[in-house]
């Protein structure tokens, strides 16, 4: 079942929140792709490995995204899958 993602006004302002938050690498290979009905931001990780890395540290990255992110916009948390192959 595919959900369908929002991207809210701030959503396109990578560079303040995105790359901001994660630094170059990370942001380089995790891609946000939109934010569901329930607040949570769906990435792309660039590979298996990645998108396991991000899972891994789900809370921590909320919590520096939600650092970044201009008030009030904030995240519940993130959800993670790898690109296909």
């Amino acid at each position: 079942m595919t959900m369908a993602l929002s991207r809210p006004d701030w959503f396109d302002d990578l560079d303040a929140w995105w790359r901001t938050a994660l630094g170059v690498e990370a942001s380089s290979h995790l891609e946000p792709l939109g934010v569901d009905t329930e607040g949570r931001l769906h990435l792309r990780g660039i590979t298996v490995a990645w998108a396991a890395q991000a899972t891994v540290l789900s809370a921590a990255l909320t919590a520096r995204l939600n650092a970044a992110l201009p008030p009030p916009a904030q995240i519940t948390g993130i959800v993670v899958r790898p690109a296909p192959e």
